[in-house]
Formats: structure tokens, C-alpha cells, sequence
């Protein structure tokens, strides 16, 4: 039977403990929870997105909050809301940074929610009036497209190849400018009908709450750990033991078995034996001899 000595199976528990233990206190960052150290947030992305949207509408909310789960519970209310759009999401243990677009008929129940969550220190909104320059594109995009069709009926009213080549260059030119103006049309009237919200929340948690935390991610990543090794270790040990009886039953002499024979073997060697010499006249010459 394949057996492990007393001291490897010593070094093997306190191995698997103090490795658990380890793997605990460094998922937990026990050693850090005392050390207050100030969350600095990367906002340049989110910053570049916000600003250049053009949104009628644009909502800006910034928390500094002791328990994120109010902020987290409702960014998952967020995302059942219908035909809502993430447009920049970064989740951290210590930090939220989201920016998304909702209908605009659901923008004044999440400004609610949002001033109902404790611990908000900026509150940024704009709205945007009637744009003069949505009226513009407009009435521009019905000019071109009055234009299109006058120049349509000039070709097919025209029987100069000249003139026809002229004016499908002209048709050419005002139906890219009317694609041009459909694409703002679209996006303009997207704009209207969403607003964007950019919500950035830092979790400053005190020492006890941090303490509570840290020891409940200590405990759980050390007992996963222990068990995860402890089934590791046995799993190992029937599979050197499955493979010994293999060698054995293949006749294959294993490294215990040679070491037996060779300790047999020294323990023979060096015995006393007695030996008795006599000449031709049957008298004794030389009584001991080690041999």
C-alpha cells in the first residue's frame, strides 16, 4: 500500500492552511482597511462622451456614499427600463461611473429616485428650449428635396445629352445633401425623445463597515480555498496510488520495494562469523576472523 510519511503529511496540512489563509487576507485587503486612501476616478472617457452629446437634455448626478448598494440597486432598475441605452459603464468595488440614455418620458421619476439615494454632492442639469436651428434643417431638408424633383422633371422633360448630364450632376450633388440632412433629422429627433444621465457615486466606507466587509470576504475565500485544497491533496494521493499498483501489477519494481532489499542486504553485511582453521595435523591456526 502506497503510504505517506508522518512529516510530508505535516508540512502538507500546514501547507494547505497557511496558503488558505493567504489567499484570504489577499482578496480581503485586511492589511488596507485601516488605511484611508482617497478613490481617484478616471472620468476623461466618460467626460468626452457626455459633453459631446447633444442631447436636449443632459443630467449630471456625483455621490460620495458610505453603502453603494442604493446606487447599484438602482442602475439594475435602470437597465429593466425599455429601450434604455448604456453608452459608458465602469463598476468597481469602490466606484460606479455610468452614463446612459432613457426616454424622456421617464427622465422626471429617475431625477426622483436619484435625489431620494443619500449622500449626493453635485446636481448638474441642462435643458434645451425650442432650437431655432431644428427648424432650419427642416424646412433646408424640404427645399432639397423640392429641388430634387425639379431637376428630376428637367431630365426627363430635357432631350439635350448635355443638358441631361448636367443635371444628373446637380441631382447627385442635392441627394447627398439630403442624405446629409436626413442623418441630422434622425439624430436630432433621437436627442428630443432621450436624455442622457452621467452618475458617478465613491464608496467612502468607515472602518467598522470596512472591518465587516473584510473579514466576511476573509472567512469565505479560506474555506473555499481549504476545501478546493483539500480535495486537490486527496484526489492526488489516489492517483499516485492508482499508479502504483499499476507499476506493480506490470511487474515494475518501485523505488520502496529496491530500498527495502538494499537495507536487508547492508544489515547482513558485516556480520561476525566464526571460522575455525587447522592445518594438515588437524590443529587450529587462526580462530576469528571478520570478515
Amino acid at each position: 500500500m502506497f503510504r505517506i510519511r508522518k512529516e510530508i503529511k505535516l508540512f502538507l496540512i500546514v501547507f494547505t492552511i497557511l496558503f488558505s489563509l493567504f489567499l484570504g487576507a489577499k482578496r480581503s485587503r485586511l492589511d488596507k482597511i485601516f488605511v484611508q486612501d482617497d478613490v481617484k476616478i478616471d472620468m476623461s472617457v466618460a467626460n468626452d462622451i457626455f459633453e459631446n452629446s447633444f442631447n436636449n437634455n443632459q443630467i449630471r448626478f456625483e455621490y460620495q456614499v458610505e453603502n453603494i448598494t442604493g446606487i447599484n440597486t438602482f442602475l439594475s432598475e435602470v437597465d429593466e427600463i425599455e429601450n434604455t441605452n448604456t453608452l459608458y459603464s465602469e463598476i468597481r468595488s469602490r466606484y460606479n461611473l455610468v452614463i446612459f440614455e432613457v426616454p424622456a418620458e421617464v427622465t422626471n421619476l429617475l431625477l426622483t429616485k436619484l435625489r431620494g439615494i443619500p449622500g449626493i454632492t453635485n446636481e448638474y442639469i441642462q435643458r434645451s428650449g425650442i432650437e431655432i436651428k431644428g427648424m432650419d434643417l427642416k424646412e433646408n431638408l424640404n427645399n432639397n428635396q423640392i429641388a430634387k424633383r425639379q431637376i428630376q422633371n428637367l431630365i426627363i422633360n430635357s432631350v439635350s445629352p448635355d443638358r441631361i448630364i448636367r443635371f444628373r450632376k446637380q441631382l447627385d450633388i442635392i441627394q447627398a445633401t439630403i442624405d446629409s440632412l436626413s442623418i441630422q433629422e434622425e439624430i436630432q429627433k433621437h436627442n428630443s425623445e432621450f436624455d442622457i444621465i452621467m452618475l458617478s457615486a465613491i464608496n467612502n466606507m468607515n472602518g467598522t463597515a470596512a472591518l465587516s466587509r473584510g473579514m466576511s470576504i476573509f472567512m469565505l475565500t479560506t474555506i473555499a480555498s481549504l476545501i478546493l485544497l483539500v480535495i486537490g491533496l486527496i484526489i492526488s494521493y489516489y492517483i499516485f496510488v492508482l499508479m502504483h499498483k499499476l507499476m506493480l501489477a506490470l511487474g515494475i519494481r518501485t523505488s520502496i520495494s529496491g530500498s527495502s532489499n538494499y537495507n536487508y542486504k547492508q544489515n547482513s553485511y558485516g556480520r561476525k562469523i566464526k571460522r575455525i582453521y587447522k592445518d594438515s595435523e588437524n590443529k587450529v591456526v587462526n580462530k576469528e576472523e571478520k570478515k
